[in-house]
């Protein structure tokens, strides 16, 4: 992005609607710099009309414009969509729209109501501006074109549909040739008799072509006209995730989970700042994806790659208003960090779950498949689950950040104060929390994640309103379970050997305990019991003896 202004009339005034904040923000910033001009920013088309009606734009600003998605809405049913209430109210103001590919068929309906300008969303700022500049000087700029109707539209008899496309190809080849020829025959260096078969060619291509064309089926009706008012658009994926992640950031991130995390260490506006960054980061990653659509081979293949350049680009966006900290010598704080790549990839990166899956379902639209339930794109139940995903993801990438400040550089005082919490900066606290950190690792690799795998069982860190906490999720973990070797795979050995041996030795158990039952109550309590008895016949056999004994004792009575 240049700082230098492109040359505009002062009294534009600029209306920018965008729901997206890292657009909303970019758009802002390089219009005020590049155009010289302050727009009036809203996040909806609600507000836009909302402050419509309370505060008359300023006569003495001209021309306005309007600068929106083309899928903004607003409440009205008779026009849902922004620009069309715009058109209809206020048919002074210029209006650009910026088009989505999956939203190419509100490009004619957007001509039709009279739009000046129409551009793709993924549009270059520079042009954008050129274009703001020119529509300010009464110029009409459509770089998109309506899409054409489906074959299914114009062809509704399947046999005629097949004969226009297999006719077509013919065409098609024949119009390559006949500009080969074309070419050909226009050196200067070709022979008498050459030429002659070559212009025998061109004519018999011709004739061909002719007839071939008189066989080609015409459109049995005229494409349905398009109307426009269109249904109420689902909203981009990606942008509801990044909102409701940027919404859930906004608690004090405390950590409300078993273990230790290094967002632990940093004070609160750090975690949230760190936070922030990451997010913008993974939606430019996302954005970058859509733009360059690749397969799915490619994100399985370079997966792990894909994350090392988005956690360094994060890493660099975060640190680099600070980079120049002084860290003695001639260390870079940025270079540093990056030292720690490999294990960062090894230790955050690469556990990762369901990355390819997560992307191919917002670049696709691909069903996500977790624990025999099938979650189809755009559906309440696949945000939520990927609301979960997104949040591990991104507080992963968070601590994988952190964990090489705190390897390398804990101990700097300039570090301390800037990023470190007070209670930190103490070293036998700092000391007792790496501490913590390494055994919580150790006992996650040897312990923990082997018992996770094996119960199939999946523990993922996630955002809420109070702060940070775990969310578990049950699916199959064969795989990994195949992978494991050494101790990790011993542990999974001993949970099954004591799975197998449970029931029996339960049984036995239950088998001892039932006979020591019988033996205490049936033989030892009865014998007991016949001890007693005779015990107190005895007790009782002396007593009445005793009576006996004293009353022959007694004299006999006068």
């Amino acid at each position: 992005m240049t700082s230098t202004p492109t040359p505009s009339p002062p009294s534009v005034g600029l209306l920018l609607v965008e729901g997206e904040e890292v657009v909303r923000l970019g758009l802002t910033v390089g219009i005020r710099q590049q155009l010289g001009v302050e727009p009036l920013v809203f996040t909806n088309g609600n507000d836009l009309i909302t402050y419509l009606g309370t505060a008359p734009l300023e006569s003495d600003r001209q021309p306005w414009l309007l600068l929106c998605d083309a899928q903004t809405t607003v409440n009205d049913a008779v026009t849902p969509w922004l620009w069309q209430w715009i058109k209809r109210h206020y048919p002074n103001l210029r209006v650009i729209l910026t088009v989505r590919p999956a939203a190419l068929e509100l490009v004619q309906p957007a001509q039709q109501a009279g739009v000046e300008g129409i551009y793709p969303r993924q549009i270059a700022l520079s042009e954008l501006v050129a274009g703001i500049v020119a529509i300010t000087q009464g110029e009409i700029i459509h770089t998109l074109t309506p899409p054409d109707p489906p074959l299914k539209a114009l062809f509704p008899n399947p046999f005629n549909r097949w004969r226009y496309q297999l006719l077509q190809e013919g065409l098609m080849e024949m119009d390559t040739w006949l500009r080969a020829l074309d070419q050909h025959l226009g050196q200067a260096s070709l022979g008498s008799l050459e030429r002659l078969i070559c212009e025998g060619r061109h004519r018999e291509i011709r004739a061909a072509r002719w007839l071939v064309a008189r066989f080609l089926p015409q459109p049995s009706a005229p494409p349905p006209p398009v109307h426009l008012n269109l249904p109420q658009p689902t909203v981009e994926l990606r942008a509801t995730l990044v909102d409701r992640c940027l919404e859930r950031t906004k608690s004090d991130l405390l950590n409300f989970t078993s273990r230790p995390l290094e967002l632990d260490v940093l004070r609160v506006p750090q975690r949230r700042e760190l936070l922030y960054t990451v997010v913008q980061q993974w939606d430019a990653f996302v954005r970058t994806l859509q733009a360059t659509s690749p397969n799915q081979d490619f994100l399985q293949h370079r997966r792990d790659r894909l994350l090392r350049d988005l956690w360094e680009q994060s890493l660099r966006e975060f640190f680099s208003p600070y980079r120049y900290l002084d860290l003695g010598g001639d260390r870079d704080l940025i270079d540093t960090l990056l030292a720690d790549a490999d294990v960062v990839v090894d230790v955050f990166l690469t556990p990762l779950p369901l990355v390819p899956e997560f992307l191919a379902h917002l670049l696709w639209q691909h069903p996500l498949n977790i624990n025999q339930h099938t979650y189809r794109y755009g559906t309440p139940e696949a945000l939520d689950i990927l609301d979960v995903l997104l949040d591990h993801w991104l507080l992963t990438l968070a601590n994988a950040i952190v964990y090489p400040l705190l390897n390398r550089l804990c101990y700097s005082a300039p570090i301390q104060q800037t990023f470190f919490s007070a209670q930190y900066i103490s070293s036998r606290e700092m000391e007792r929390f790496r501490n913590t950190l390494s055994w919580h690792y150790r006992w996650q690799r040897w312990v923990k994640e082997p018992q996770n795998i094996f119960e199939s069982r999946l523990v993922l860190l996630r955002l809420s309103d109070r702060g940070i906490q775990e969310f578990t999720l049950t699916l199959p973990r064969q795989q990994e379970l195949l992978q494991l070797e050494g101790i990790p795979y011993a542990l999974t050995l001993a949970l099954e050997t004591r799975d197998a041996l449970a029931p029996p030795v339960r049984a036995v158990v239950a088998w001892v305990g039932k006979g020591v039952i019988y033996l205490l109550t049936q033989v030892i309590g009865r014998g007991l019991g016949l001890i007693g008895r005779g015990i107190l016949q005895g007790i009782g056999q002396s007593v009445s003896n005793s009576w006996s004994t004293s009353e022959t004792k007694k004299p006999p009575s006068a």
